[in-house]
């Protein structure tokens, strides 16, 4: 069973813990004056390309609606199908995302197979759950080796609305940017290999 399949089946609040940074301990390891060289988390959440817009104050608040989780090497953390419930950001560690076309109903005529691609620290995998009801996960996502993954979960975000809904929408905000880019080079993808399967065609 996937985590977050076993997470569904029990209490969520019993088995999560919750990142919990004082507002004083949360800007000292932020500050320039914090020399430590591991990586605080202030410091990993700055450096989040989907938080890039985010002020400290607000960082902070999110933080404290992050989950930690560890995952084991070769654990599976979603697979292809479920139902979505978080959004990961990769604090340490690599996550394999790979997708099964043998799943999907396409045209015979093309190749199916499976595809991968490995995300390390800083990465993050999962938005649309945040963004769809019952969202159905179009990949699976294992823990390549140990790590320790941040995860914010629907219910996580349906408090943040109702407490903090300037920290909530500009979360959803960037995480809607990220999906209308990526999706944008989608497009721009299958535009450039319709063209090529045009020429193909039409030189034979």
């Amino acid at each position: 069973m996937t985590y977050e399949k076993d997470r569904q089946n029990q209490n969520a609040d019993a088995r999560e813990k919750k990142i919990d940074l004082s507002l004083l301990k949360y800007f000292w390891q932020a500050g320039p004056l914090n020399f430590s060289k591991q990586d605080s988390i202030p410091r990993f959440l700055r450096k989040i390309k989907v938080l890039k817009n985010f002020s400290d104050g607000e960082l902070f608040i999110l933080s404290k609606y992050l989950n930690e989780r560890n995952f084991r090497r070769g654990e599976l953390i979603f697979q292809q199908g479920d139902v979505g419930i978080g959004f990961y950001l990769i604090f340490s560690g690599q996550v394999e995302i790979s997708i099964d076309d043998n799943k999907f109903d396409i045209d015979e005529n093309i190749a199916k197979g499976r595809y991968s691609l490995n995300l390390e620290r800083y990465d993050f995998f999962g938005e649309l759950a945040l963004l769809q009801e019952n969202a159905i996960r179009n990949a699976t996502a294992t823990a390549k080796d140990d790590c320790i993954l941040f995860g914010i979960f629907k219910p996580d975000l349906d408090d943040l609305i109702l407490q903090y809904p300037v920290v909530a929408a500009r979360l959803l905000q960037s995480v809607s940017m990220i999906i209308a880019n990526r999706l944008s080079f989608l497009t721009q993808e299958v535009r450039f290999l319709k063209s090529k399967l045009e020429d193909r065609e039409s030189n034979k």
